[in-house]
């Protein structure tokens, strides 16, 4: 089961406290195109700088949500952060639900 606290907003979507079992990480889910350079200019270098792993995922409209987020999740370790770039506000949203966000944040 995973369960998700909001950290905070960000540009495009929040930031988050996930737990998935005994995985406690963070992830940026964000409505925006699959572009390494953004995640660039929203994970802080600090995080870059700190040696945790980033990785990167996209949620598309079609196929399977879950699939798509727990993916990733299973590829991660403690102290990771996982960024998911969502394609659309129902990609995005379908992304929170998989991550146990029960309701949707306003994006700004």
């Amino acid at each position: 089961m995973i369960k998700s606290t909001i950290d905070s907003l960000v540009e495009r979507g929040v930031l988050l406290n996930v737990v998935a079992d005994e995985l406690m990480v963070t992830a940026y889910v964000v409505i925006a195109p699959t572009d390494l350079s953004y995640v660039e200019t929203l994970v802080p270098s600090r995080v870059f700088e700190s040696g945790a792993q980033v990785h990167v995922g996209n949620v598309t409209d079609a196929g399977d949500h879950s699939d798509q987020v727990v993916q990733i999740l299973e590829n991660m370790d403690l102290g990771d952060v996982a960024v998911y770039l969502c394609e659309s506000t129902v990609a995005y949203g379908q992304a929170l639900a998989v991550l146990g966000v029960s309701e949707n944040p306003v994006q700004h």
